[in-house]
Order: structure tokens, then sequence, then C-alpha cells
């Protein structure tokens, strides 16, 4: 897959904060003996580290809008439907998935850095 571009100043600060109530994306924890658990995800931080979970469960479809419509990230949106369809399962698509959002997380960092 290709690097994602660098980020602009307005997208650099919608990554690094928190959304509301309305604009979180909900995920699911799968333990063995309590089964599937509801998380709620308020920023692209808490998407990432979610994503590290034993067994993350996201539907892949409402992440892809989140970025869309709450980060405003068409390139990140686009990469992961990308990632979502050269996976071979669903173990896969979490690891590509968290591969682009680490990539495109470090950059908003680095660049909130040189912004400062």
């Amino acid at each position: 897959m290709e690097k994602l571009s660098e980020p602009d100043r307005n997208l650099v600060s919608r990554v690094l904060q928190e959304v509301g109530f309305a604009k979180r994306i909900v995920g699911y924890q799968v333990r063995e003996r309590s089964g599937p658990m509801a998380k709620s995800l308020y920023s692209f931080t808490e998407v990432c580290n979610f994503l590290h979970d034993q067994f993350p469960v996201l539907r892949f479809e409402e992440l892809i809008r989140w970025l869309k419509v709450v980060m405003k990230d068409e390139e990140l949106a686009f990469k992961v439907a990308e990632a979502v369809g050269q996976g071979h399962n669903d173990y896969e698509r979490t690891r590509l998935i968290r591969e682009l959002m680490e990539e495109r997380l470090m950059q908003c960092k680095k660049a909130r850095g040189s912004m400062a």
C-alpha cells in the first residue's frame, strides 16, 4: 500500500481531539466468558488503541463512514476501504487498518509538534 499524504492543519486538529457522544464510533471487545461488550470510542487515538485489543470488532463500513464524515479524512477512508478488500479475513483486515490509522496518527502528532 502507498503511504498516506501529509495531513493539513485542520485534519491534524480533528485527528488529535475527542469527538462528542453523537459522533463517537462503537466497537465491541469479544471475551470468552462475557461475549461481546460494547465500547464507545471518542477519538482517533482511542480507535487505534482499540484495534490492538485481542479480539476487536468494528464494523468496517461504519469505520469508513466515520473517517469520511467525522474525521473528514477522505484519503484514509479510501485506503481503509482498499484494505478491507485486500484482507482475507477480519484479523488480516484489522491489522491492515491498524497500520494505516497508526501511520496517520503518527503523521498528525509529528505535524502538531512542528506547528508549536
